[in-house]
């Protein structure tokens, strides 16, 4: 289902994440402005207080990069949005010449990017005391990482998939009510492993394969969102243009490569959305590109390559689990449907989301019950609409000419009534043809 965090008001959300990011351009433009002064005859200490700069900037980037985008106000959001593709194209340039320079300081640099891990912790000095990591000695660590992730996978390609790795979404398991098989499941392979990994090998050894299915609507991929919050490990989040290329070859040799750095970086996951666009059922229409693809997934994901103690998860989402390929559905044993929520699951949606925006006044629990048991064959993506919906009704009944000078804390609160109007417009998504599909799949290949 969909995730509720207790998170500040969505203005203060707002704030907080404009002034940092002003706050880093800032540090940004001054450590740009130190580097031009300092590119041709600057001292190395000028140096290295230049890669302090681009320090701060990028930690100030990125701690106004972790925010939950439901937290800033709906007429924010396309500002924000923007915001963050700025900040994330900032934060690779403030990376990109803070290595440029540690390298020009340390001629040792650049033997470290191209090392492996063991090789390069022998050029890195060892520390004599506790002290905080220098800018150079960060750097230097960031670019090991980099080039033994890269390891036996083309440059292109590897820094074009190292930019789907998701790094903290805001979403926890804690925030994501109901969905409690598919929690379990996802608990069992992802969090207990990495407490104890010597107790899950053998016969008890996590699976590989974990299928989502269910309505559209009901918290499929923010539950991945939530493993990618909690798991601590590397998250690789992929969709169809992840994988396709106009080029011949080109989509073989990214699944290659996507499964290489993945065994580079285990513990890691795979979480592909939609993937019924991309693993459907093989056929003889299919076109000879589609084909190779398919057979080059499988083949990575559980074939002669593979090893029985690679430790990758493939999580996989879809609204049409009917027409994935029945070798996909063998390497996903464990199926699990997220199905429409209950009148009990209704309920809490309601509430939860009407208390996260502080709209709970002037609603009884007896009216949140009224609504619940009207709203049956609702998803969780309609219960957000439907509260929207409702909760602009007080905003229709201000006169337009007055509407400008308006106060949002001097709006009437919203009432049952609103939600009887708002259910007028707003109707289910899912229709039973498309419930029969998935129960019957759900009966036959569902856990």
């Amino acid at each position: 289902m969909f995730a509720f965090s207790k998170a500040p008001s969505a203005s203060s959300t707002y704030e907080r994440v404009t002034q940092r990011f002003q706050d880093g351009s800032n540090k940004l433009r001054a450590a740009i402005e130190m580097d031009e002064l300092t590119k041709t005859n600057g001292t190395t200490d000028e140096k290295l207080q230049t890669a302090e700069l681009y320090k701060q900037a990028r930690q100030m980037l990125k701690e106004a990069n972790e925010f939950n985008i439901m937290d800033i106000p709906e007429s924010k959001r396309a500002e924000v949005r923007e915001k963050r593709e700025k900040m994330l194209n900032l934060e690779k340039s403030a990376q990109e010449r803070l290595i440029k320079i540690c390298n020009e300081v340390d001629p040792n640099m650049k033997r470290a990017q191209t090392a492996g891990p063991c090789r390069a912790a022998r050029v890195t000095p060892r520390p004599t005391r506790a002290t905080a990591p220098t800018p150079l000695a960060i750097a230097q660590q960031e670019a090991v990482n980099r080039a033994a992730l890269l390891k036996g996978v083309d440059k292109v390609i590897g820094e074009r998939l190292l930019d789907e790795i998701l790094d903290n979404t805001g979403v926890r398991m804690d925030d994501v009510a109901g969905c409690h098989s598919a929690k379990a499941a996802l608990e069992e392979a992802v969090i207990l492993p990495a407490l104890n990994p010597n107790l899950f090998s053998g016969l008890r050894q996590p699976v590989k394969g974990i299928l989502l299915f269910g309505p559209p609507g009901n918290g499929k991929t923010l539950l991945a969102k939530a493993v990618a919050g909690e798991s601590k490990q590397m998250f690789f989040n992929i969709s169809a243009s992840s994988l396709t290329s106009k080029w011949v070859g080109d989509s073989e040799k990214t699944i290659r490569g996507l499964f290489q750095i993945a065994r580079n970086g285990q513990p890691s996951i795979i979480f592909i959305d939609e993937i019924d666009s991309i693993l459907c059922e093989r056929s003889e229409k299919d076109a000879e590109v589609s084909r190779r693809m398919k057979t080059e997934f499988l083949i990575q994901f559980d074939g002669a390559t593979s090893s029985p103690d690679d430790r990758i998860l493939v999580i996989g989402a879809t609204n049409r689990p009917y027409e994935l390929d029945d070798a996909v559905l063998r390497r996903f044993p464990k199926r699990i449907m997220l199905n429409l929520p209950d009148n009990e699951a209704r309920r809490e949606l309601i509430t939860k989301t009407l208390k996260r925006h502080n709209m709970m006044e002037g609603l009884t629990s007896s009216d949140i019950r009224y609504v619940a048991s009207n709203t049956s064959g609702f998803s969780n993506s309609d219960l957000v609409a439907l509260c929207k919906e409702a909760a602009m009704a007080p905003i229709r009944e201000i006169d337009r000419s007055k509407l400008s000078m308006t106060d949002g804390d001097k709006l009437r609160r919203i009432r049952a009534s609103d939600f009887d109007q708002a259910l007028r417009t707003i109707r289910p998504s899912t229709s039973d043809k498309i419930m029969s599909k998935l129960s019957d799949f759900s009966r036959n290949f569902g856990c």
